[in-house]
């Protein structure tokens, strides 16, 4: 009863360690490389063998082929990649996830416990966040071998139990039927650990200590692919009829795998002895299995993705009509900090786009002194209510990033994209307000005449030139205008004052001017600096 409370205890320890050492070398690799992953994204939209590449990049830089999977389903979702392109990235992940089996076979265990201490003593004296994050990435590593040294030395004591060996005897492969129901166990086991490399890990510590031969260990390799595309088709619920698509094909694919493989098992097991002698490399000979598997799929299904897509179109169907989204954030982005925070940038980004043209209606409908029915003054306004469920949009899904553990840079810029977003949205509001006083005047059949059309566009013009830079160094990461924005928003608040004191004085000397359309033109020059001041605010808010 001792020792096999023994070997229990030491078979959780280690996977337990490892576990924790995958989840943390993941995340400080994606931290060390997230800035790269937004280039490498780009890279899939130019055709399927890019990503392919693409999916294998990502899956070797986060170590999980669940979180590119996840991730491709976030932008499937959010319209940000199309259905084919997934597949092919998907087809990559399938193969990057292969890269764990080979790290897994370094007879480096003994070496676990003081490279995870080296990593630990590394990272306390680290200055930089990027220094840190290397370190907790060697500490990461560190804990996944001295997690397999736990786990082999737990599993070493049952070759010298006859009813433990009896047990795992009844796994042996025998044929096609056994091959399956094994690979079903693997299957099973994968998606309960939610991690395909502990799955391999188990396995390869099993083959290497004689309680499983070779041609079971890859049966349950090939029953992890399957038992991993769970993570994927949990994350699709909820989601678009696209994303649900790259979700299904992910398990089709991969149960398409299993099944071209198991009529051929015995033959594929003797081709891949040939490369790895099992007798002499165990291990290798199953991460061998499993990156031949991988590879020899993605081979298969990289030239029918059209079809499949296709396909899958065809039995799901599209979605039904629901409430809008105006961005292209999706709550499955969470899984690349870096990617969301990027793709952040390009929604406030797009509502630069959105003021400009929000500017431009409010000119031409003062210009024209057009009816308070104009399709200019209604088209404000429904920029307004955009940004406004643009702005409740990135301030959800950035909320959620800030409470990751992601680096204090990362946070510095997700606090400034929620913050520079309220400060655009302000902009449209103030120029809703300007048409709504415009509007009024209208209702009341006062006309806005030259003298007062020329202090409007006075500030104006100079609002618009304004934005341009603040709008354009946002954009750029140009932090460097700020002595040129000071300038630009003292100069508006001058023309502002010049403007106020025309009106005063042509007040004067026109004792018959209404107090509506006086008020009403101050209202308007104020929402004019008004403007400016949220620009400022902008440029402060980028050199925090």
């Amino acid at each position: 009863m001792g020792d096999a409370l023994n070997i229990i205890l030491n078979v959780i320890g280690g996977l337990g360690i490892f576990l924790y050492g995958m989840e943390h070398m993941a995340n400080a690799m994606q931290k060390v490389a997230g800035d790269k992953l937004k280039n490498v994204i780009a890279i899939v939209t130019k055709n399927r063998f890019l990503g392919v590449l693409v999916g294998i990049i990502i899956t070797i830089l986060v170590q999980s082929s669940s979180v590119t999977t996840v991730m491709v389903i976030g932008f499937v979702n959010a319209s940000l990649m199309n259905l084919t392109q997934a597949l092919g990235v998907i087809l990559g992940a399938n193969i990057g996830t292969t890269a764990v089996g080979w790290l897994l076979i370094l007879k480096v265990g003994k070496y676990g416990l003081p490279l995870a201490g080296i990593g630990a003593i590394i990272g306390m004296f680290a200055k930089t966040e990027k220094g840190k994050e290397k370190s907790k990435l060697m500490m990461g590593i560190g804990l996944i071998f001295f997690g397999m040294e736990l786990m082999k030395n737990g599993f070493e004591p049952l070759r010298a139990m006859p009813e433990f060996v009896a047990m795992f005897q009844r796994f042996h492969v025998t044929g096609i039927g056994s091959a399956f129901l094994v690979a079903m166990v693997g299957a099973l086991l994968t998606a309960i650990v939610q991690a395909s490399a502990a799955t391999l890990g188990i396995t390869i510590m099993l083959a290497s200590q004689g309680l499983i031969d070779a041609q079971t260990g890859v049966a349950i390799v090939m029953g992890l692919n399957v038992g991993t595309t769970i993570t994927a088709f949990l994350a699709s619920f909820g989601a678009k009829a696209n994303a649900k698509r790259a979700a299904y094909a992910h398990t089709i694919i991969n149960i398409f795998g299993l099944l071209w493989v198991l009529p051929i098992y015995g033959i594929y097991t003797k081709m891949i002895g040939r490369i790895v002698d099992p007798s002499v490399n165990i291990s290798g000979f199953l991460a061998a299995a499993h990156t031949i598997f991988n590879v020899t799929n993605a081979i298969l299904f990289i030239f029918l993705l059209t079809p499949l897509a296709n396909f899958l179109k065809k039995i799901i169907p599209n979605d039904d009509v629901k409430a809008k989204r105006y961005t292209h954030l999706d709550v499955r982005m969470l899984e690349t900090p870096t990617l969301a925070i990027e793709q952040t940038k390009v929604e406030v980004a797009s509502i630069g786009d959105d003021i400009k043209l929000a500017l431009e209606k409010v000119k031409v409908v003062i210009e024209n002194n057009l009816p308070k029915n104009a399709d200019e003054i209604a088209e404000v306004f429904r920029i307004e209510e955009k940004v406004d469920m643009v702005q409740s949009e990135v301030a959800e899904l950035n909320s959620q990033i800030l409470g990751l553990n992601i680096e204090q840079h990362l946070v510095m810029v997700t606090r400034k994209n929620i913050a520079i977003c309220d400060q655009y949205e302000s902009l449209t509001d103030y120029t809703e307000r300007i048409m709504k006083v415009y509007a009024r005047l209208k209702e009341n059949d006062l006309v806005i005449n030259e003298h007062k059309k020329e202090d409007l566009f006075m500030l104006h013009n100079a609002v618009v030139k304004f934005f341009d830079l603040v709008n354009t160094a946002y954009v750029t990461n140009n932090t460097d205008i700020t002595i040129e924005a000071v300038k630009k928003s003292t100069e508006i608040t001058n023309l502002y004052r010049k403007a106020r004191k025309s009106h005063l004085e042509r007040m004067g000397s026109d004792k018959k001017q209404r107090p509506m359309l006086s008020t009403g033109h101050m209202d308007m020059l104020s929402h004019y600096r008004r403007l400016s001041d949220h620009m400022l605010t902008v440029v402060e808010i980028m050199n925090i």
